[in-house]
């Protein structure tokens, strides 16, 4: 059953005691003595705010007091006490999250030696950074000659003045101990909550990477809002949803899949029909980077550089990344990877792959088939064992606005 198809024409409620109940569109919109509104929209008439609060069943869903009647018939029918998210958040480690120290180079172009003597007696550099995006793992410190220099490779050598170091991103997403009976989400960036569609602000606001249920949703002109608690509202774009969605035809209901949505930026896992996690994701920039579609992971690397070699090293669309931990091919040369880069997950970031925190990715890593120990280089899948199904798609969460 999925939650996005739920909320009908512009509005939809979970009616409290109904673990998945469908909600009804405003024209349906029920109460305890039945529909609230009339179904007439012919527009013969139309109920002032007064009518509607007196006799609401003899108004049409759509006029100056409908949109008033339905607040107050949401904010009536909210579960009490809300229901907490069925989740298990999964425990950061105290200790790092990698074994790797990742840096950027930068102040280009940059030359690295295979000895810092080898610079100081003017000899080729080992190897040239010129443009584009390059991150480099660090091995360890040294001077020579009062000068600090970094070796990033066992025998490369560059000077410290080219490296920027980074701390990847301890972000990591949630286990579901059950299925989740209404839409929940990741606020993508600190919003202010408001308490009603549009409505003027609370003084309360919600910080990045917390997580809020979705109770209902309500267009505004060409915006869309959802109801997070009694009279909290947030706009759509500051939130990185995920809804529960039925297997996509081929996967079979005892296997494991995983959904990526590339408009909400976010990644859920199944074990058949039911969702055991879920996160923050990053495709590519622009979102159909990422191509739609059902497929198997074909092969999985603990760890690989990734190398742009459609340009070279002197483009400014060149990148070169080592050490990407815990890669799944999943269709040609795209793949779920760690991303230490950045920490802009719930945002379309990448050249097509699915970015997602070192933490996310190696529990995906371990979840998914072919298994592969860490000691391997690279595991590809088999007829006998198949990878994990990997479904891409975006959804439209505006479907239905203006009906």
């Amino acid at each position: 059953m999925r939650f996005t198809k739920w909320f009908g024409i512009s509005l939809g409620v979970l009616l409290a005691g109904l673990a998945m109940a469908r909600p009804a569109s405003a024209a349906t919109l029920t109460g305890p003595a039945g529909p609230i509104f009339s179904t007439n929209t012919s527009g013969d008439y139309i109920c002032t705010p007064q009518m509607v609060a007196r006799d609401s069943q003899r108004c049409p869903p759509y006029g100056p007091g409908a949109r008033q009647a339905r607040l107050a018939h949401l904010r009536a029918w909210l579960p009490n006490p809300l229901p907490e998210l069925p989740i298990e958040p999964l425990e950061l480690p105290e200790d790092a999250i990698t074994p790797y120290t990742f840096a950027y180079v930068y102040n280009l172009p940059a030359y690295s030696y295979n000895h810092p003597a080898e610079a100081e007696a003017g000899l080729p550099p080992r190897r040239q950074f010129l443009a584009g995006a390059n991150w480099v793992s660090v091995l360890g410190r040294t001077e020579y000659n009062g000068q600090v220099w970094y070796e990033i490779n066992r025998n490369e050598f560059i000077t410290a003045n080219h490296l920027a170091f980074t701390t990847p991103s301890r972000f990591r997403g949630v286990v579901l101990t059950e299925q989740p009976r209404y839409p929940f989400a990741w606020i993508n960036r600190y919003v202010e909550i408001s308490t009603a569609p549009s409505g003027p602000r609370s003084g309360a606001g919600l910080r990045r990477y917390e997580m809020v249920t979705i109770f209902a949703q309500e267009f505004v002109g060409e915006k869309l809002w959802y109801m997070i608690g009694p009279d909290q509202w947030i706009e759509q774009s500051f939130v990185a949803r995920v809804d529960v969605d039925p297997r996509p035809e081929g996967v079979g209901p005892d296997e494991r899949w995983i959904e990526i949505d590339t408009f909400e930026q976010t990644l859920a896992a199944y074990e058949g029909d039911r969702m055991v996690f879920a996160t923050m994701a990053s495709t590519g920039r622009p979102a159909t980077w990422t191509p739609n579609g059902l497929n198997r992971i074909w092969a999985k690397l603990p760890h690989t550089p990734m190398i742009n070699r459609a340009v070279s090293n002197s483009n400014p669309g060149w990148y070169y990344l080592e050490n990407v931990e815990w890669t799944q091919y999943f269709y040609g040369a795209y793949a779920l990877h760690a991303a230490y880069w950045h920490d802009a997950f719930g945002f379309t970031q990448s050249h097509g792959c699915v970015n997602l925190t070192i933490l996310d990715a190696k529990w995906l890593f371990d979840w998914t088939s072919p298994y592969t120990p860490y000691d391997a280089s690279i595991v590809q899948s088999s007829d006998s064992n198949p990878g994990t199904w990997v479904w891409v798609h975006m959804s439209d969460p505006f479907a239905g606005a203006g009906q």
